[in-house]
């Protein structure tokens, strides 16, 4: 009751305070989460009027007449195209229709889709990568509708947002700043109480590295590219504030500092990986795919994933109870937080015909709404009034917040500074902050060799931030 009760006062303080925040461009992130009920009786007759989309016109005139269009949707999904889920859900939409919907997905999705931005020819409704800058969405993306229009409708309306339009809606949402963990195995270790700071994770990691015969942590490192940047996820949460990554903009400071959130989520990664007893024993070899049925069995204790993987967890084996989500152990004041995060926002690719661009804005609808992807992933569902996912029990005491928008001046501001610097926080290309600590870590190289890794973002932040023009701008205009 306790939980129900403090799901339910988040989901109406995020409608609030995205109702009160009407400009930004907000970047959350990664879950599977929960239902629609409420509204998926009437959301077929509405959802194209209330979308603040315009998809009622060529497609149904196309419909009417028989001749069947054909939608190609480009998605990460590897796993839900192969075991035919994609595929079996999305026949309701085609009939209703009259089209036929084609799933192309990509392991390495951040890479390959990028690179087919480079001509018009990327699917024509996709999830959009988050290396667009938010001013450039207009060259790549059909408008969807204005942010007080989505913004009444959808949660994070303005992950994907320019100039008060946006070009893509949340596809799901998660619970970011938690942890995956097998219930069964950290009991075993005798674990009574779940870690509040990182002292305390890693004293557990080695308590489970003593008493059972599971992997504490798993890395994922063979998988780096995307695997690493699950670890992105936490930091918000970890800095308990609504503003922190504006708040570090306005005051100038270095993006690593000790005692700060960005600081002290890869400090801890880089003294669980430094410590061979810690995880697996060759992570180059690591295996994404086994890894889901061996956190099942118990043969991993504990993964940083976003909870997009929960269910993918529960479903892989036998012991879906066994599978736990955990905040992660950060605490501010001695609160721990926990942010509601976007994954992949859905747009549509503008250079299609106008049919294609209507029916592409109808999936978008019909997927957020009325597929039940989200319920079945066990995601949030990013339909406002949607029902929350049941495994956050953990969480109870966790205070749940919504990352404000950037204020008028820096929208886009915080995205442009960590493209353009190559820093990459949400990035995992090879000379990514991520891998070099990684790989300092499971090499034996001491703190000194953290400390210079983050000198170099740092000195790569500040450069690049001081010559953005808008924020200069925004400096100048705002003291």
């Amino acid at each position: 009751m306790k939980l129900r009760k403090l799901m339910a006062g988040f989901l109406a303080a995020s409608t609030a305070l995205s109702l009160a925040a009407c400009s930004s461009g907000n970047d959350s992130s990664a879950g599977s989460g929960s239902s629609a009920a409420d509204s998926s009786a009437n959301s077929g007759a509405n959802s194209s009027a209330n979308s603040g989309a315009d998809t009622s016109s060529s497609a149904d005139s196309l419909a009417a007449s028989g001749e069947k269009l054909t939608l190609t949707v480009l998605t990460h999904r590897t796993d839900r195209k192969d075991d035919g889920t994609l595929a079996e859900m999305t026949k309701s939409f085609e009939e209703a229709n009259n089209c036929t919907v084609v799933y192309q997905a990509f392991t390495d999705y951040s890479t390959d889709v990028p690179t087919m931005m480079n001509t018009t020819d990327y699917g024509d409704v996709l999830m959009i990568p988050d290396t667009v800058k938010l001013e450039d969405l207009s060259n790549f993306f059909e408008p969807l509708g204005t942010y007080d229009e989505m913004n009444a409708k959808y949660m994070w309306a303005d992950k994907k947002m320019y100039d008060n339009t946006v070009y893509g809606i949340a596809h799901l949402g998660t619970i970011a700043g938690g942890i995956c963990y097998n219930k069964r195995i950290w009991k075993e270790a005798g674990i009574t109480e779940l870690p509040k700071t990182p002292a305390d994770f890693v004293a557990d990691l080695k308590l489970i590295a003593e008493k059972t015969d599971a992997i504490p942590y798993y890395t994922n490192f063979a998988n780096a590219d995307w695997t690493l940047v699950q670890w992105a996820s936490l930091v918000n949460s970890a800095s308990g504030s609504k503003t922190y990554e504006t708040d570090i903009l306005t005051s100038k400071r270095d993006l690593f500092v000790p005692g700060d959130a960005y600081y002290e989520v890869y400090k801890l990664m880089f003294d669980i990986f430094k410590d061979p007893t810690l995880h697996e024993e060759d992570p180059a070899t690591s295996d994404w795919e086994g890894c889901k049925k061996a956190i099942n069995d118990g043969k991993i204790a504990t993964m940083v994933m976003g909870s997009w993987a929960v269910s993918q967890f529960k479903e892989a084996g036998e012991n879906p109870d066994d599978i736990g989500y955990m905040p992660a152990p950060f605490s501010v004041n001695g609160k721990q937080y926990a942010e509601s995060t976007a994954d992949y926002c859905l747009g549509v690719n503008k250079n299609r015909s106008d049919e294609i661009k209507e029916l592409g804005k109808k999936y978008i609808t019909w997927f957020v709404e009325e597929s039940g992807f989200a319920q079945k992933e066990g995601s949030v569902c990013a339909l406002r009034g949607s029902a929350m996912p049941d495994y956050l029990t953990d969480f109870a005491d966790c205070e749940f917040f919504v990352t404000e928008t950037a204020p008028e001046g820096l929208v886009g501001v915080w995205d442009a500074i960590n493209n353009d610097s190559e820093v990459g926080t949400w990035q995992g290309d090879a000379a990514n902050f991520k891998i070099q600590i990684a790989e300092a870590a499971f090499a034996g190289e001491g703190d000194d060799k953290f400390e210079s890794i983050i000198a170099d973002a740092n000195s790569k932040w500040n450069t690049t931030r001081d010559a953005n023009a808008d924020f200069q701008a925004y400096i100048e205009a705002n003291g």
